[in-house]
């Protein structure tokens, strides 16, 4: 990596914006330059603010939390995929530090503003929002937004900031109660934006009583070679179209069918992996792009436009309309027993309304449906609602409920770990959870590779940063998904270059076209920073951003107790579909464990060790 740059690279503004609410006083100050050498930008840069300025000790809620918003290398650029920004916090769900991700609009805009990150700190005594135009920054009154739904805030927000282009990030309802599993919905009213999900930053934002961050950016971006980068590109857009047109077609649902196929897909809580054809038939993409698609939707900068916006078409549900992805099918779908389109995206467009993260709400409504069914719950519990599996109606009552924290709503809307303990009766062995996070849509006892990720993602249960092995587990030669050995080097592979690709910002589904993988080309990172970066000097920054992610774990009480998977995975063999009888026993998921602490230089605690801060350089 080339380090006589003592300015910076280009493609990065080098500007960090400090908003401190409690205060009102607003600072701009420089990135650290070796900062930027080491974690790159986005997740990793974040990482590094956030081990500097929040204490282990720190509440999740409290003013001395920060919101830290981080773009990368790749965000804003006129490149495939550049469209992602970061938040790094103190997560109210897990308890620890946690990161999240969107796409849409609002990263770009950041950059062209001029920033590569905010700092958000301190507490507003009453509500308000931040308004970002270029170098004009301002805290402005809320108090008029707060209590109002997503896609109305962030219309609202536009017209008095006064500019149709703002991306605006807003919490809803959820996040103004509190809610451990609210999230940080971005241009939602729009139609191209997305969500921070996962992890409850929507509650961080409503407990500082900032409805809003608006941002409007004219200046564009400074790049090494704007030509260059053009020609490769150019010379890309075929590989670009063979490797992503699924998702210019179906999205991230075409999942669906295949998954099911190999009895990967979870239903009802994890009890099963088999249904009726008929059922999971309705689901399947070919069906979603026939029968519901509105509009597809692309993310700034970006050709794929994988965004699937859907529209139901039946009563009771005509009218609604939200975009879905694979991970919020299943949740508020196959995960309830609910096989109809349009419940799912009825159920969805209010998630995103109250501003819930997709995948806890609808798993917290699934798992309550297990209670019910087995009579740990009763309708004396549910205030009169039927919540069996595959009822719709009782679903979506039930998530409204959760949005305004009433009734049995009150007791669901901290996420499923948090009603388990307040409903007692042994509940918590029905929670799947990694640190209180809950799963996402792929049974781990059918692919033992995301057994191991979701017991050692940095933020809890987690596909994404936690390391998505399905691919690697069913196309790579001499890979078997139901063994154990060799899963500890699979899984740090995958975590590193997600690690490095959300530190450089670009999405995951064009990056293959851009030869960033875990053998990578760093020569489109070049075009945009001039900085002489190497595809090694990626892994590297990728194995250094997970590794300091786990020393702020560390710092946090987490160590090797905390990977570790439900019961239910580990003690109940999966009943039905093409992996029945396969589990994650506490032996076999030691010896992954064992593994992958040797691959990363964690000593058999999941503590990092000391020779391995000194070789990845990273203090």
């Amino acid at each position: 990596m080339n380090k006589s740059n003592s300015q910076r690279w280009k493609g990065l503004t080098g500007r960090l914006l400090r908003i401190n609410l409690s205060t009102k006083k607003i600072v701009v100050g420089e990135i650290p330059f070796a900062w930027v050498q080491k974690y790159l930008g986005g997740r990793g840069l974040a990482a590094r603010y956030y081990y500097e300025e929040v204490g282990p000790d720190t509440d999740p809620l409290s003013p001395d939390n920060k919101l830290i918003f981080m773009a990368g290398i790749m965000t804003g650029a006129p490149a495939f995929g550049s469209t992602k920004s970061y938040i790094v916090t103190k997560s109210p769900l897990t308890g620890h530090y946690s990161v999240t991700n969107a796409g849409g609009y609002f990263g770009a805009h950041l950059k062209w503003a001029g920033y590569d990150g905010v700092i958000i700190e301190g507490r507003a005594d009453s509500p308000v929002y931040i308004s970002i135009k270029d170098d004009e920054v301002e805290i402005r009154n809320a108090s008029n937004f707060w209590g109002m739904k997503t896609s109305e805030t962030q219309d609202a927000i536009r017209e008095w900031v006064g500019d149709k282009r703002a991306s605006v990030a807003c919490i809803g309802p959820a996040g103004e109660k509190l809610s451990k599993i609210a999230s940080i919905m971005v241009d939602h009213s729009s139609r191209r934006g997305g969500a921070f999900g996962r992890g409850g930053f929507g509650a961080v934002m409503g407990s500082k009583n900032l409805k809003g961050v608006a941002v409007v950016g004219t200046k564009g971006m400074d790049l090494a070679d704007l030509d260059g980068l053009r020609s490769y590109l150019k010379a890309h857009i075929k590989e670009l179209r063979e490797t992503t047109g699924n998702h210019t077609k179906y999205g991230t649902l075409q999942y669906v069918e295949p998954l099911y196929e190999l009895g990967a897909y979870p239903l009802m809580n994890f009890t099963r992996t088999r249904v009726d054809e008929s059922l999971m038939k309705n689901l399947f993409a070919e069906v979603m792009r026939s029968r519901y698609l509105a509009k597809d939707v692309a993310c700034a900068n970006c050709p794929v436009a994988c965004g699937k916006f859907l529209e139901a078409k039946e009563v009771p549900w005509t009218g609604y309309k939200c975009k879905v992805e694979y991970e919020t099918l299943w949740s508020l779908g196959p995960h309830c027993g609910v096989f109809d389109y349009n419940a799912i995206i009825a159920a969805h467009q209010i998630i995103d309304e109250h501003g819930f993260d997709g995948i806890s709400a609808g798993y917290t409504v699934g798992f309550a449906m297990e209670l019910y069914e087995r009579g740990i719950i009763d309708k004396e519990f549910t205030g009169g609602i039927d919540l069996r599996f595959g009822n719709d109606e009782a679903e979506i009552q039930l998530l409204e409920l959760m949005g305004e924290r009433k009734c049995v709503g009150e007791v669901l809307a901290d996420g499923a770990v948090a009603a388990a303990e307040r409903i007692g009766k042994d509940s918590i062995r029905y929670v799947m959870h990694v640190k209180r996070q809950e799963f996402a849509a792929y049974e781990p006892r059918a692919f033992y590779g995301m057994g191991l990720a979701y017991a050692t993602s940095s933020r809890g249960a987690c596909h994404n940063v936690g390391g998505w092995t399905i691919r690697d587990e069913l196309l790579k030669p001499r890979i078997d998904r139901f063994a154990i050995r060799g899963k500890g080097e699979l899984v740090k592979s995958i975590q590193d270059v997600r690690a490095y690709i959300d530190s450089i910002a670009l999405c995951t589904i064009p990056r293959r076209s851009l030869n960033l993988t875990d053998e990578p080309s760093s020569e489109v990172i070049n075009y945009i920073t001039g900085a002489g970066i190497t595809g090694r000097d990626l892994v590297i920054a990728g194995e250094r951003i997970y590794t300091f992610e786990r020393m702020i774990l560390n710092r946090e009480g987490i160590t090797k107790k905390d990977d570790m998977l439900p019961p239910r995975i580990m003690y109940e063999p999966i009943p039905d579909g093409p992996a029945k009888g396969h589990r994650i026993s506490p032996a076999m998921l030691d010896f992954m464990l064992d593994e992958y602490y040797e691959a990363r230089g964690w000593d058999s605690n999941g503590v990092v060790r000391e020779e391995t801060k000194k070789r990845l350089e990273i203090i």
